[in-house]
Parts: C-alpha cells; sequence; structure tokens
C-alpha cells in the first residue's frame, strides 16, 4: 500500500501542474497586474454607475409622465457624461498593451452589460 503510494507520488512529482499547450500552438499568458485589475475594477465602477443613472433616468421619466415634474439632477459621479459615455470614458483609460487581461479579468455579467454598450457604440459610430 505504501510502496505504490511512494510510486505514485515520484511520477507525479515530476509532472507539469498544468495542462501544456501542443507544440506549436501558442498559449495565452495570463498575468494579473495591479494595472489590469485596477482597470478592471474601473470598468466595473463605470459600469455600475452607468446601470444606475439609467434607473434613475428610467424613473424620472416616468415621474414626469404621471406629472410629477421634479428636476433630474444627474449624478455628480457621472463626469457630466452620458451612461454609455461614461463607460466608453472607463474603457478608453485602459492601456492597450493591458486591454485583453483586463475584459479578461470582467466577471461574465459585467461582460454581457459591456456588449451591449458595444452595441450601442456601433449602431451610433460617432463615439
Amino acid at each position: 500500500m505504501f510502496e505504490s503510494d511512494l510510486d505514485n507520488a515520484f511520477e507525479n512529482m515530476y509532472a507539469p501542474k498544468e495542462e501544456l499547450p501542443e507544440e506549436g500552438v501558442m498559449a495565452l499568458v495570463s498575468k494579473k497586474t495591479q494595472e489590469t485589475l485596477s482597470a478592471t475594477n474601473s470598468i466595473i465602477d463605470a459600469l455600475n454607475i452607468a446601470e444606475d443613472e439609467l434607473k434613475r433616468i428610467t424613473k424620472h421619466a416616468e415621474e414626469k409622465r404621471k406629472g410629477k415634474v421634479a428636476d433630474f439632477q444627474p449624478n455628480v459621479l457621472m463626469l457630466s457624461l452620458s451612461p454609455s459615455d461614461l463607460v466608453l470614458h472607463a474603457l478608453s483609460n485602459v492601456y492597450a498593451n493591458d486591454m485583453e487581461q483586463t475584459l479578461l479579468a470582467l466577471p461574465f455579467p459585467d461582460a454581457l452589460k459591456l456588449l451591449s454598450y458595444l452595441k450601442d457604440w456601433t449602431i451610433n459610430s460617432d463615439k
């Protein structure tokens, strides 16, 4: 019993810890640096702020239809930008060489939100 465990331990000691790519195939180097993580956080923050602002705009329009007219006060964190422009601003602040790792670090629900903005940006090519 113990001898078989020793044999398996010896065999596994020199085995690669990760699956190696096939020969001739380039593997994606995933290196999470502080810059990519902070860029990911800024994109997530921009997506959350933009989502909250869109909800506020919708709620204000609904109140306006009902006759309860109140002046709309935009969120100060929006930097006087529209929700779409805020996300684009956060995305454009990411360095080009960090963009891939930044986008890979996004959680899936946030990546879906970003894709909905990308759809709007392709339709409105002025951005």
